[in-house]
């Protein structure tokens, strides 16, 4: 019996959402401490983190995932 294979796309989101509030977490810990490295490492999170949002919230992203998917399981009948 074939198991589903879920399309992780969701736990992408989730991890991009964790990366942007964690990077905003030490951004904001840069600032008051005045660590400039810390502050910059937490910028830097950020704009990933918004680089990653752009493909994985986007309709089209979801739209290729499904068809990957039923590409799959035509495949493999």
């Amino acid at each position: 019996m074939l198991r589903r294979f879920l399309s992780g796309l969701w736990l992408d989101r989730a991890l991009c959402a964790l990366l942007a509030l964690l990077s905003l977490a030490g951004l904001i810990v840069g600032l008051v401490a005045a660590r400039p490295a810390i502050a910059g490492g937490g910028c830097f999170g950020l704009v990933c983190a918004g680089w990653a949002a752009q493909v994985l919230f986007d309709c089209e992203a979801l739209r290729r995932s499904r068809a990957v998917r039923a590409a799959r399981e035509r495949g493999s009948c």
